[in-house]
């Protein structure tokens, strides 16, 4: 493992980012797990790839196999050693190796309270944890959802704009798929040789379009405003905002590839 060793200006602050995410790989307890995305938002600043490099150089020393990409999915590259850990400790596993995923929603893992590392490290250090967003799922509410793109570039302007202007936090990044979460739910857009050619047709029988809670009217105004930045453009323009009814006050956009939100304003 290479040496934690302070040198100085940018190598500091990157060997203190470095001892403040091992220190939070070190308190997760077993058969619990935390993924890149977790473990940034708790530290207070990067994000899933400055976890990630951190947990690639110096990551042998600490309980690595407890750190996991969005969605469950194991450390790139090792999911046949951690699940040997994992099958060890009694993580909650879900599918059948070698296509087998954490379940998240039973294993992920927490400081209770925190916010950031200051915040949290005290009570997780003295014992204290729970799995984080336990509380917030429901049996028979939504787990994940998950969208095959042909273009995952454009993909990440659309979709990784909207999904960060509403709240959703990036949680890893796998170079062929990303993964946002907010609450218990994630949202996985993936790009690989398993999506078929033809592309989407949301008027085809199938999924035709996701909705979301989008906050205020004044707030899916301004979405609307910026979307055409982002790669999408908006659906109904006649009868916007109430193309959904007259007391509906929505904005539907559609993006380069096709796929379709409903943006809904509260009540």
């Amino acid at each position: 493992m290479p040496s934690l060793a302070s040198g100085s200006g940018r190598a500091d602050h990157a060997m203190e980012y470095a001892e403040r995410v091992l220190a939070l790989v070190r308190q997760i307890p077993e058969g619990q797990v935390a993924t890149y995305g977790d473990l940034a938002g708790l530290v207070g600043s990067g994000g899933p790839r400055q976890v990630g490099q951190v947990m690639s150089r110096y990551g042998s020393d600490v309980p690595w196999w407890r750190v996991i990409r969005a969605g469950g999915l194991p450390p790139q590259c090792h999911a046949e050693s951690a699940l040997e850990h994992y099958r060890a400790e009694g993580t909650p596993l879900r599918g059948t190796p070698p296509d087998y995923r954490v379940d998240l929603r039973r294993a992920r893992w927490a400081p209770v309270g925190a916010a950031s590392v200051e915040g949290g490290a005290a009570s997780a250090a003295a014992g204290e944890s729970r799995v984080a967003g336990e509380r917030a799922a429901y049996r028979g509410g939504v787990h994940h959802v998950e969208i095959w793109v042909a273009d995952l570039d454009a993909a990440r302007r659309s979709w990784g704009w909207l999904l960060g202007e509403l709240g959703w936090r990036l949680g890893d990044d796998w170079g062929h798929g990303f993964a946002y979460e907010i609450g218990p739910v994630y949202l996985v857009v993936e790009a690989g040789p398993d999506v078929l050619a033809g592309g989407h047709e949301r008027r085809r029988a199938g999924v035709n379009h996701l909705a979301f809670h989008a906050g205020s009217r004044e707030q899916v105004d301004e979405l609307v405003v910026a979307a055409s930045a982002h790669g999408w453009s908006l659906l109904f323009g006649d009868r916007h905002p109430f193309a959904g009814g007259p007391e509906h006050y929505a904005a539907y956009l559609e993006d380069d590839q096709g796929f379709e939100v409903e943006l809904v304003a509260g009540t």
